[in-house]
Parts: C-alpha cells; structure tokens; sequence
C-alpha cells in the first residue's frame, strides 16, 4: 500500500512540474494539491513551488470571475500551509479586491504573526483598515465643535419632548450616546458598514446601552412595525459630504419622513445653507486644468490650441485651510434647504436646475474655479460652518478653465442637481475673458494634470530628452502619465521613429494623437495595451513608477524594472537611473487627527460657545457632563500609521530633524538599514517630534535629479505616525533611530 502510494505521489509531483513548466497552473496546482495531502513529509520540500502556482491558478481563476473557486483553492491550501506569509497575504489581496477588508483583516494578521517583518501584508492591513472603515471617520470624531454642538441640540430636543430616537447612519454610535444621556425614552440607530456596525455593538455594551436598538440597515429600508415599533420623535444624522448631499442624504430624509418620523416630529440638523464662489487658486489650478502657458518657452513640443480639464463629473474635494484663495466674487448664499420640509427635500431630489444667481466681479483676477461649503443649522441657535479653519470638512471644488475677469464684470453662476449630486458652473458676459483660444478640450485624470503641471519636473524631462537627441536612438518606451520625455524625442531625434505608451483611457489617447498630429509624427505613435506586446528590443525606456498619492506603484508581473530591462538593447538607456527615499521627523497636530480618534474630543465641556446666525455676539451654552464613552479603543483597531496623500500646504507641521536619505529603492532587493536621527533633548517647552515625513529623491540622470516634496509636484509625499515609540525613545535618553525595511517595492519604517 505504501509503495503504491509513493508513486502516486511521485507521478503526480512529475505531472505537477510538467504542467507548471508549460504554464498549464490549474493542473499544477491539482497535482500539488495531490502531493502534499498525501504526503506531509514533502511538503517542505515542495512549499515555494506549491505558492507560486496557486498564486498564478488564483490570478487566473479571478480574471475568469470565478471567485467562488479561489476561495475553495486558498482554504483549501491553508489547511496544508496554514502559516504561510505569501499564501494568506495573496488571499487577502483577493478578498480586498472583492470588497472584503473585514475578512481580508484576519488572513493578514495571521500573516504577520507568521512574519512581522512581511512588507506585502504590513501593506495591505493598512488598505484592509481604510476599505473598512474610511479615513474621514477620524477627524469627524476629533472634531470637538462639531461634537458638542450635536450633542447640545440632541439634548434640547429631547428636553423639549423629542424623545423617541432614530439615529440614521450610527457610525460609532456617537450621537444614540448623547440621546440616552439626554433621558430619550427609546432609541433605534441604523448602520450598512459591517465594520461600523461591530464597533457600534462593542460601544454600546460598554456603556451599557444594551436598550438602544442597533439595525444592520438602510433608513431607507426600515420597516414600522418589523425593526421599529412605531414613528419616533425626532430624527438626527450627520451624512453629509464636501457637496452636501454626496452621501445621498435628501432621498434618505425623504424615506424617514414618509416612513419613520411621527407628524409632529423633526429632524436634526434642521436645515443648511449652501455657499459659493468663484475663487482663484493656484492650488487649484495645479490640480483642475492644463494651459501649458509654463512650458512652452522651454518645451520643443507645440501644444497650442489644447486645453485639459479633470476629469471630474461633479466635484473634487479638499482641504483649504491653509492655501491661499482669493474670492473674485463676493462669497454668495447660493440656496437653503429646510430638512423638516417635505416638499422641499422632494424638489432637491429632482435633477434639474435649483439656483442661477448673478453676480459681479469684486477684484480683477483669473477664475480657477468655484467652491462651494455650507452651514449646517442643527436648531434655530446651533450652527456649524464647514468653512472654519478647524472643521473637519473639506469644501468641494468645481473645476473650470481658467479665465481672467475684470472687476465689475458680471458672472452668472448654476447649480443643479444630476444624479443625486450637486453640480455648479458659472459664465460670463466677458467674451474675451479666454485666457486661451482652445480648440481642443480633453478631460483628462489628476494624474495626468498634476504630472503636465510639475514644470520643474517637465524642464528635467525636456533638458534629459534634448542630451539624447544625437544618440541613435530608434524605439522609445514611455510609461509616464503623459510621454513627454518620448515625444520629444520624436520631435528632436531625427533617428527616432517609434514610440509605445500604453492607456487605456480614450480622451487620453485622443489627446496625444492630437498633440503628435500638431507636432508631425502621429503615424510614430503605437498604443499598447499590454507592454509585452512589444515584440522589438528598445533603445530608450523612461518609467514612472509613482502614484500621485505618494507612494511607488505596486509592482505586478509586467511592470517591474528586470521586466523591462528585458525589452532593453544591450546599450540602451533606462530611466530614472535611482530612486532613493527621504524623511525627515516632524511635529503636527494635525497629523493625529487624521489617523485615531481621541476620547476627550467626543466628551462634554462644562462651557461651550457656538456661534448663533441671528446673533453678534456668542450664545453660551453651558452643561455639564464627563462621561467617557470609550469609542476610541474600538475605532482605533482601525487606525493606521501611514498617511499618503499629502501636500505640504494642507496641514501644519514644525521640522525637527534634518534630511536624511533612508534607503535606495530597488524592487526585487530585500534590504534593511538603520538610520540614526542622533539624541533630541526633551524639555517642558520642546516639542518632541510624533512622524516621520517622507517622499522621494529621483536621479534621473546623472546631472539631473528632483525632489517631489516641492509645491505644484507631480505627486504627493507620505507620513509615518510614530507618536508613542519616538517617545518613548526620547525620555529613556536614547538616540533615534530608525530602521527601515524594504522588499517587493515596500517600505517599511520602525523605531528600533
């Protein structure tokens, strides 16, 4: 029996190598499965194989959509190898990519567990983390105005007889905490995140808030008597977005009132008012539209008659606070919507026009484009404006062409509902206001704008093409957002006569055909959708490896460095030439707020102001109440430590350290090194730093390099919150160091 069992076993490890070395993987992987069930002892011996092939099966069988199946093969295979890094961080991955952060979430924690050192897994808890709860959650939380002023009107309300609750979109549980402190008689709190609603359920058992009624539904879905025993009282929610009515707020009001709120009952917020204006903003600007006014004087390539737009159908958000905006009209009150008004929740959930306003030109200037925020007024007293430097809303952002206006000149502005969503634009009686006599207009990704924007960046590309151009260069690969370093190798390099660029996005390729018919090569041009369709060997090959939000692509089968070394002639040219990565250590305040939540932020203060729309001066309300309501240790499961995505004009910070290179990024190098900061002295009035800011220095050659933390950057930079251990490190006496671990195009960062 044994010997006939070994030769199963030996002639299907034969079959499994066979099928693998013709890329035939699912049959590998059936006959891998066989050999090591079968035989433990081999397992070992077989283990890098057996991952890789189920690796390549899974690729496979989720490209076919067969998810159901990789479920089966990974659980399957983890019953082998149940504490292999590489198996359960690819099953995470696949479980992320079908919308599964939660159960992703254990898969990578038990990765880590079987290796705290595995970048991949560190790497994608934090994407796990933010898929399942989003980001915006903590500095909602760690908004104190914002906090107490729901919390004071909830406890009006109920003071006044409103005392049956529903609180739509629970989120941690926040505002059904303030109602039963406030003595409502009975509370019901509806939540559809998974996530939300598990963090929900631990908040209210520790408080013991056993009786408020947690609905894993919409409001919309809510049912009188099945999940409410009958119309309440009053209804608060705090569901709204940069535009106001993003997280589809009106047609949830809407329901509530038809099914939910009693006759006599009310909602808070009771209403908002929404402003708008048109703004010039070179931040904008750098982020919204294209006019190539920069390049040109030092850029061969003729872009005349070509204006870019982004891409946005409705609105782009951010940050403000700290960029500097000028109003080229008078910000304006662009509409109110009462919330306790049927008929006029049912008007704003039409689409159609809502509001044209006229206005004039207060300065001369250029529009970059109109912002819009809005006062939420939770009673007749209470309101919060969005707009304050210390909300934890951003404004929305309606990009346009820019345009230069003359004071006193008129603009009408519009604003309509589509979809369910805000949409606002303006135009002028100015006919000559055109900055540009545009023929062509493309919208186009923020990659893509931000990239033709970085003119510091384009000058490097420019001056790298032209050092070029009396080489034999023939075929050229560009993978940047837009191939300028390409193009102008067509244009300038009498030997060039081919260039490849892969996108999928068909403005996008519209774009640059319309740049190379202007330029005279369009039949030079060779759209890919795959790099290796490329079957000829190439003389020059530039790759942009960076994501806008501040970090380096993730490298897959196709698009790594040996991959396209491989399409290299042997004396070919590839760029950049290194990659290295930078930090420097910092204090913010600011940086905190985005990544945890802190418990004081979400108690009562024993005096608090809000600003009254009727009044001059403060109306001071004032309660008193300690209670801690614990929600930040069960939201904070969620936090993570690196925050991408950054500009330095968004969020304050104070240096404390200086530069330091912290590695050189080299893909398939598994490496380790240790950075010493030196010793930081902490007294009573010194600021210890709480993150490490990094972001990238590029070589493209060797006498042309570039910094991306610099305004108008083609991307962004990152931080690494590292608050408790630099602490610790500082008051033991300890000089800083940090250690920074790198594999598979990961960073990793610890203090030692």
């Amino acid at each position: 029996m044994q010997r006939e069992l070994n030769e199963i076993v030996e002639k299907s490890l034969q079959k499994a190598y066979d099928h693998n070395r013709t890329g035939n993987v699912g049959k590998a992987y059936a006959y891998y499965t066989v050999v090591a069930e079968l035989c433990p002892p081999k397992r070992l011996e077989i283990e890098e194989a057996f991952v890789n092939v189920l690796c390549q099966w899974g690729i496979q069988l989720a490209g076919e959509n067969r998810f159901a199946d990789v479920v089966l093969c990974y659980k399957r295979s983890l019953d082998i190898y149940p504490n292999n890094p590489h198996m359960l961080n690819n099953f995470a991955a696949h479980l992320l990519r079908n919308n599964d952060p939660i159960e992703a979430i254990k898969y990578l924690r038990r990765a880590l567990q079987a290796n705290p050192n595995f970048l991949p897994a560190e790497r994608n808890l934090e994407n796990a983390y933010s898929m399942a709860v989003d980001r915006w959650h903590f500095p909602m939380l760690n908004d104190k105005q914002r906090n107490m002023a729901f919390e004071c009107v909830i406890r009006k309300r109920i003071s006044q007889g409103y005392d049956t609750v529903l609180d739509v979109g629970t989120g941690t549980g926040l505002l059904s905490l303030y109602a039963q402190n406030a003595g409502a008689k009975k509370i019901y709190a509806c939540e559809c995140s998974p996530a939300m609603l598990k963090i929900a359920e631990k908040v209210f058992e520790t408080n013991n808030a056993r009786d408020i009624i947690l609905l894993p539904k919409l409001s919309s879905d809510l049912v009188i008597p099945t999940d409410i025993a009958e119309r309440v009282k009053l209804v608060v929610t705090e569901t709204f977005d940069a535009g106001l009515f993003g997280e589809h707020v009106i047609p949830s009001m809407i329901s509530v009132h038809s099914n939910v709120l009693d006759k006599n009952g009310i909602v808070i917020p009771m209403g908002a008012t929404l402003y708008i204006a048109a703004v010039e903003c070179e931040y904008i600007r750098n982020k919204s539209a294209v006019m190539f006014d920069k390049v040109k004087h030092f850029c061969p390539l003729n872009f005349d008659n070509v204006s870019v737009l982004l891409d946005e159908e409705y609105y782009d958000t951010d940050n403000l606070k700290n960029v500097e905006v000028n109003y080229i009209v008078e910000p304006t009150a662009f509409f109110t919507i009462n919330f306790n008004d049927l008929s006029d929740l049912q008007q704003f959930n039409t689409d159609g026009i809502k509001n044209i306003i006229d206005i004039t030109c207060k300065r001369s200037g250029t529009i970059d484009g109109l912002i819009t925020w809005f006062k939420l007024h939770l009673d007749e007293e209470i309101t919060i404006d969005t707009s304050e430097k210390k909300s934890c809303w951003q404004v929305a952002i309606f990009p346009t062409i820019p345009k230069s206006l003359q004071k006193g000149d008129a603009v009408a502005i519009k604003g309509e509902m589509l979809k369910g969503k805000l949409k606002c634009s303006y135009s002028s009686n100015n006919s000559q206001c055109d900055n540009y006599d545009h023929k062509f207009l493309y919208r186009l990704p923020k990659e893509v704008i931000m990239f033709l924007n970085d003119v510091e960046y384009i000058k490097l590309l420019t001056e790298v093409s032209k050092s070029f151009t009396n080489k034999e260069i023939h075929s050229i690969l560009d993978t940047s957002p837009f191939p300028i370093y390409g193009l102008i190798l067509l244009k300038e390099n009498k030997h060039s006569n081919i260039l490849y660029y892969k996108n999928e996005n068909i403005a996008f390729q519209q774009f640059i055909k319309q740049i190379a018919e202007q330029n005279g090569f369009k039949d030079k041009l060779r759209i890919i959708s795959k790099y290796n369709h490329i079957s000829d060997s190439l003389d020059t090959i530039f790759i942009h490896d960076f994501d806008i939000k501040g970090e380096l692509r993730d490298y897959s089968e196709e698009y790594n460095h040996e991959f396209f070394r491989c399409l290299l002639k042997p004396n070919g040219i590839l760029l950049p030439e290194q990659i290295f990565f930078v930090g420097q250590l910092v204090f913010s305040d600011d940086l905190p707020n985005m990544v945890y939540v802190e418990d004081k932020n979400l108690q009562d203060i024993s005096t608090f102001a809000f600003n009254t729309p009727n009044c001059e001066k403060e109306t001071h309300n004032t309660f008193n109440n300690t209670t801690s309501y614990g929600i930040a240790q069960y939201i904070n499961e969620f936090k993570i430590n690196q925050i991408f995505d950054l500009n330095s004009s968004l969020y304050l910070y104070e240096a404390l350290s200086d530069i330091n290179v912290l590695i050189e990024m080299r893909e398939n190098e598994v490496a380790e090194r240790m950075i010493n900061f030196g010793k930081i002295s902490a007294t009573n009035n010194k600021l210890l730093p709480n993150a490490l800011v990094c972001w990238y220095k590029v070589k493209l050659t060797l006498n042309h390099n570039y910094d991306t933390k610099r305004n108008g950057s083609f991307m962004n930079h990152m931080a690494i919150l590292l608050e408790d251990e630099l602490k610790n490190s500082i008051l033991q006496g300890n000089e800083v160091c940090i250690k920074v671990l790198q594999g598979e195009g990961i960073i990793g960062v610890k203090v030692k």
